[in-house]
């Protein structure tokens, strides 16, 4: 802001300089026409009073530029200024004189204010092309930028709303980027409907995110429900006769000035903050920055740095926890877990640097990083069970649904000559969510090299049946929340019994995970699903326990 500021006042202070020196030259001037047969030096030449007026009109001509250039508002007014008194004075002393001479005079200034006119108008449109989104006419994020700058400096309360819309990508992904900017396009009329010149002001940041300042007397969480309200509603377009409705789904955050921050970057920061934390409440979609919000920030900050840092200086590790049939305690295989551990530190859980990972790209290195190591470790177990064990590996929403996913699967499989068949990748049906026909498609090819596929947290409600009878899943994984409660609870035994049910009719085995007493493995024995994990049987261990297993198995 500083450095913007500072622009600011070089520009005024040469448009200032300029206009003083026009003024000089205009002086000048009228001291030449009162002598008209004097003969001016310039160095060794020497100029006629006619000669020399003419150089000064040119530099008065150019000093009016050059105001424009340097401040075109201010400046296209003390040109137009200056340039109105030159024409007084040139009329009044052709009255006087009864003669013509100052025409050319005239002209020239005429012409220059034409050149004024043209150059400042370029300008102004290209400083509104530069504050504006091109998509929507809305201020873009420089303008918005300017706006809170200009807001700081009067020091009065305002805040910041931040909206992101959550389903955006889904709109692009679905129905074509057409109608996505369609979207757009509604969602900032309806913005624009709420503006005004006092007291609210919009603008579109980028992608499928908005922002407003807001102050005076409106409160902002209401403003913000009610801009939510407003997008929310079905957006219906018409194409070559069919109706196309989109609904929307909005998230806000809010920030405020002075008590949050007092400079913009961190005014939009904390606010965009807010809106990721609003995202993951379940009780309203907006959000007041708080410093709770700020350590976590950092904390999340600090994670994805430790998280850089193990990947190059390998301080991951894996453990392995166990499978097995749950009917003759036969190992299946394991599951393959990641586990951070840093030289002077504490145990970093994943439950704490996994969902921080999943939100940037860092989460495909992870993958990668386990794919890996565990193709590489887990070799020697397979060998020992004969090949009769599965080795299996979670992989995220973002990587499975990966056009080189496949390919990269494949390059590991070559490097460490792992057994394919040996391999389970794990998915979860989140992964269905994102880019279905890109999943859907390697699923397939990966079915096709005889790797398995596990499909985790069924029953957690993103794919439907009819989507999942129709994929090549070897694997259904009930989830550990739907184990915890059991042997209390008829509902939850009726849903893990009807999960085995359609997995079976589907041709695919089923494992409940989270198993932790032998009341719940007798119960799910009864339900005849066909294997457990969990602590009832075996904890996750490390490579050389997992690899004693195994020879104890083979």
């Amino acid at each position: 802001m500083k450095l913007y500021e500072n622009k600011t006042k070089n520009r005024t202070v040469a448009m200032i300089v300029c206009f003083v020196f026009a003024i000089f030259c205009g002086a000048l001037s009228m001291l030449v026409e009162s002598h008209p047969d004097a003969v001016f030096g310039i160095g060794s030449m020497v100029l006629p009073s006619t000669s020399f007026l003419g150089l000064i009109q040119a530099l008065k001509s150019s000093m009016c530029i050059m105001m424009v250039c340097f401040e075109y508002k201010m400046g296209r007014k003390l040109a137009f200024i200056f340039m109105t008194g030159s024409m007084i004075f040139m009329i009044i002393g052709m009255i006087r004189k009864g003669e013509m001479s100052a025409l050319p005079g005239m002209y020239n200034t005429v012409l220059t204010a034409v050149s004024i006119l043209i150059i400042s108008n370029q300008l102004e449109k290209s400083d509104k092309r530069a504050v504006t989104d091109y998509l929507t006419g809305l201020r873009n994020r420089r303008g918005l930028t300017y706006l809170i700058e200009s807001k700081v400096r009067e020091k009065k309360l305002f805040h910041v709303v931040y909206f992101e819309i959550d389903n955006f990508r889904t709109i692009n992904d679905n129905l074509g980027h057409k109608y996505g900017d369609i979207a757009l396009t509604s969602v900032a009329d309806h913005l624009k409907e709420l503006e005004d010149e006092e007291s609210v002001f919009v603008s579109r940041i980028g992608g499928a995110e908005f922002a407003a300042v807001v102050s005076g007397n409106i409160e902002p969480k209401t403003f913000a429900e009610k801009v939510m309200d407003k997008i929310g509603s079905s957006i219906t377009e018409t194409e070559d006769g069919f109706n196309i409705s989109i609904a929307l789904s909005v998230y806000a955050g809010i920030s405020s000035f002075p008590e949050n921050a007092e400079n913009v970057d961190d005014l939009l920061k904390f606010a965009d903050i807010a809106v990721f934390n609003a995202r993951q409440g379940k009780d309203s979609k907006v959000a007041f920055f708080n410093q709770g919000m700020r350590d976590r920030f950092e904390r999340q900050i600090e994670l994805e740095k430790m998280v850089k840092e193990s990947l190059i200086k390998d301080y991951f590790y894996l453990v392995y926890q166990p499978q097995y049939e749950i009917k003759e305690k036969k190992l299946r295989g394991f599951e393959t877990l990641i586990r951070l551990k840093l030289p002077d530190g504490p145990t970093v859980s994943p439950v704490e640097f996994i969902p921080v990972v999943e939100a940037s790209e860092l989460i495909m290195k992870i993958d990668s990083y386990v794919m890996r190591r565990a193709m590489k470790e887990a070799k020697k177990m397979v060998e020992l069970c004969n090949k009769n064990i599965v080795v299996s590996i979670n992989v995220s929403a973002k990587n499975i649904s990966s056009p080189g996913f496949v390919d990269e699967v494949r390059n590991t499989l070559e490097a460490t000559q792992f057994p394919p068949e040996c391999l389970e990748i794990e998915i979860t049906e989140y992964s269905f969510a994102k880019s279905k026909e890109i999943t859907i498609a390697n699923v397939k090819e990966l079915r096709t090299m005889g790797i398995q596929i596990a499909l985790d947290d069924f029953g957690t409600g993103y794919t439907s049946l009819s989507q999942v009878m129709h994929l090549p899943i070897s694997l259904l994984k009930i989830d550990k929340s739907l184990v915890d409660d059991i042997e209390n609870n008829q509902v939850n035994r009726d849903f893990v019994d009807a999960i085995i049910y359609m997995g079976h009719l589907m041709n695919c085995e089923v494992i409940s995970e989270g198993v932790e007493s032998m009341e719940q493995l007798g119960l799910l024995k009864d339900h005849e699903c066909d294997f457990v994990q969990g602590y009832v049987w075996g904890k996750p261990m490390e490579y050389d326990k997992a690899l004693e297993l195994c020879k104890k198995a083979s």
